[in-house]
């Protein structure tokens, strides 16, 4: 048993990559084909973590990488060129591979499990979560006129699970619940951005990706070992220039 569980990372990231090129290679069985890679992900995780992680850990550790997997799937209705596609599968499968073979460290060998090293990598997966999910999400906006709400509620919805999910391994649950709604304000406004901002859809998602990346970064600032100031003012400073020349030199529709 322990053998099948040991490959299990290695063939859940391969099974990921396969999903994923046979929805490309199908296009017009959209969604039902990827459906099964965004649920084989929390599966695979169940089966590691069973009775050896709490479900509630595993749920806050794992939720991120079960959101990038659902915002690469959702990325794949519009994206229409080879070297996207090889993007959003190489993702796919290699965050598969990283969340489940960390978390099996975790569950089998805890001594050798790096400190708040899931924490670390989730950190990372957020802003291609919100780049894929805002720009694609705007894209709906643009190509098929989805209804302005549901664009703003799914930025709502991810920004509130990612600010809750990717907290500080020291905060409290107060904490984590002022966060959670610090997330779905910020999500409110990233969405209403989107609704009428007139830029394209690339721009969206590195605006909104910018934006809330910030804010998650600022929370960092609240933690011993905090940051310098020093280092506080040339981050803010960067993301202040960044926004500024994303916002003056992209094309206004």
């Amino acid at each position: 048993m322990i053998i099948l569980l040991r490959i299990l990372p290695f063939a859940g990231a391969l099974f990921e990559a396969v999903v994923f090129m046979q929805q490309i290679k199908h296009p017009l069985e959209y969604p039902w084909i990827v459906l099964t890679g965004v649920a084989a992900l929390p599966l695979a995780s169940a089966v590691i973590a069973w009775k050896r992680v709490s479900f509630f850990d595993t749920l806050e550790k794992m939720t991120p990488s079960f959101v990038l997997i659902g915002a690469l799937a959702f990325a794949l209705l519009l994206s229409e060129t080879f070297l996207s596609y090889v993007v959003i599968t190489l993702v796919a499968a290699i965050a598969t591979l990283v969340s489940l073979e960390l978390l099996f460290v975790l569950a089998f060998d805890p001594s050798r499990y790096p400190v708040n090293a899931l924490s670390r990598v989730n950190i990372g997966y957020v802003p291609l979560i919100f780049w894929f999910t805002a720009s694609n999400s705007t894209g709906l906006l643009t190509f098929v006129h989805m209804p302005k709400f549901w664009h703003i509620a799914i930025m709502v919805a991810v920004a509130s699970v990612l600010f809750r999910t990717t907290g500080h391994p020291g905060a409290t649950r107060e904490q984590n619940a002022v966060w959670t709604s610090v997330g779905a304000l910020i999500g409110l406004h990233v969405g209403l951005l989107g609704v009428f901002l007139p830029v394209s859809m690339q721009m969206q998602g590195i605006i909104a990706t910018l934006l809330l990346c910030s804010v998650l970064r600022a929370r960092r600032y609240m933690y011993d070992p905090k940051p310098s100031k020093k280092q506080a003012w040339i981050e803010g400073f960067a993301a202040l220039t960044f926004l500024v020349a994303v916002l003056t030199t992209a094309k206004w529709l």
